[in-house]
C-alpha cells in the first residue's frame, strides 16, 4: 500500500460494522479491539469483571489493526477503539473528529530480522544492504528511525505486510521490519538462519480513543471503562501469572500460557497521558509531512488538542502528564 493511500483509507469508514452499531444496546459501549498482549487490561477487566462492577457491558468487534479501527470510529461504527499512537498522529494532522482518552501499553521489543546468511552479525552489517518494510506505516517510521541510530545506509523497499517473511526467506531482500504479528512466522520460515536485533530506536505507545458522542453524552460510561482498566492494570502488577493465564485464554490457546510467559517482558501497561506520548505524536506527525503526503500542525500544541484529558482528571490527575 502506498503513503498516500494509507492515508487515503483513514477517511473511509467502516460501513460493514454499521450493523453490528446498530445491533448493539443504547448502553453498550462498542469497542473495537483484539486480544493480544497489548490489550491485557482490557482481558482482564472483562475477566474479572470489572467492567460489570461499573455498570458498564462491552460490544467487542475485532480488529486486526488499529487503523481499521479508528476508521470505524471516525465513521461512527465504534465508541472506543484501541490501537497505536501512530494513526493518532495521522488523523490530528488532518482534523478527524476524535480524541484518545488513554494509553493501555507499550511495546518494548520491536525488532529488526535477518538471516546469519547474508552475514548478520550486528545492525551495521545491513550498510548498503536491502531492508523490506511497509511505507506509510509504523514500520517505516521505526526503520529510518533505526537506521538514523544506527548510522546506516540502506536501500529500503516497499513490501506488504504478509509478504514480507517470504521475501526474507527468498533472499529478496537482507532485512526486514514487520509488524509484531508477523515475528513467530519469521522465525518458523528461516529457522537455523533467522537473526533478530531489538531496538529502542521506537517503542510504540497503544492507545484507546473515543467518539466525540462517547466524550459529550456519555462522560461518566466512559469514566467507568477508565476506572476498570485501572483496576485492570494494578492487577497485572499485583498477579502476573494469573494475568499470563487470561492473556492465553482470551485467545483461545492460540498463545499458550507458556507463550504468554515467555512474551511478556515486552510490554508494560499503564493507563495515563504521558508526555512521551505527545513527544512521539509529534515526531511522527513531522515524518508524515516531510513525506509530503499530508498537511497540517506538527506541533504539541496540536497534538494536545486530540488528547481528552477531562476523563481521567477526573479519575485521578497524577495519571495526567502531558504539559
Amino acid at each position: 500500500m502506498s503513503f498516500k493511500a494509507y492515508l487515503t483509507a483513514l477517511s473511509v469508514g467502516a460501513s460493514a460494522l454499521i450493523a453490528v452499531s446498530q445491533a448493539a444496546n443504547a448502553k453498550d459501549i462498542v469497542l473495537g479491539s483484539a486480544p493480544n498482549l497489548q490489550t491485557v487490561p482490557i482481558l482482564v477487566a472483562l475477566d474479572k469483571g470489572y467492567f460489570k462492577d461499573e455498570q458498564l457491558t462491552l460490544k467487542l468487534v475485532k480488529f486486526v489493526s488499529g487503523r481499521r479501527a479508528l476508521e470505524a470510529l471516525i465513521g461512527g461504527q465504534l465508541d472506543i477503539a484501541f490501537m497505536a499512537e501512530y494513526p493518532v498522529a495521522i488523523a490530528a494532522l488532518r482534523k478527524q473528529k476524535f480524541a484518545t482518552i488513554s494509553t493501555i501499553s507499550r511495546y518494548l521489543a520491536n525488532r529488526l530480522i535477518s538471516k546469519g546468511s547474508v552475514g548478520f552479525k550486528t545492525i551495521s552489517d545491513l550498510n548498503g544492504k536491502k531492508i523490506g518494510t511497509t511505507r506509510g506505516s509504523n514500520t517505516e517510521y521505526f526503520t529510518e528511525a533505526l537506521m538514523k541510530k544506527a548510522g546506516i545506509k540502506a536501500e529500503v523497499l516497499n513490501v506488504s505486510p504478509p509478504d514480507i517473511v517470504p521475501a526474507l526467506a527468498r533472499g529478496d531482500i537482507d532485512a526486514g521490519v514487520m509488524f509484531p504479528d508477523f515475528y513467530a512466522s519469521a522465525k518458523k520460515a528461516l529457522g537455523s538462519d533467522y537473526r533478530e536485533y531489538k531496538s529502542d530506536a521506537y517503542v510504540a505507545q497503544f492507545v484507546l480513543s473515543a467518539s466525540p458522542e462517547m466524550l459529550s453524552k456519555r462522560p461518566k460510561e466512559v469514566q467507568g471503562f477508565l476506572k476498570a482498566l485501572i483496576k485492570a492494570e494494578k492487577f497485572i502488577k499485583a498477579n502476573p501469572t494469573e494475568a499470563q493465564k487470561i492473556y492465553s485464554k482470551a485467545t483461545g490457546g492460540r498463545i499458550t500460557f507458556e507463550m504468554a510467559k515467555s512474551r511478556w517482558s515486552e510490554a508494560d501497561y499503564a493507563i495515563e497521558l504521558n508526555k512521551g506520548l505527545v513527544n512521539l505524536l509529534v515526531s511522527e506527525a513531522k515524518w508524515v509531512v516531510s513525506k509530503g503526503a499530508v498537511k497540517g500542525a506538527a506541533t504539541a500544541a496540536n497534538m494536545k488538542k486530540y488528547l481528552a484529558t477531562a476523563p481521567l482528571m477526573a479519575i485521578d490527575p497524577s495519571r495526567v502528564t502531558i504539559d
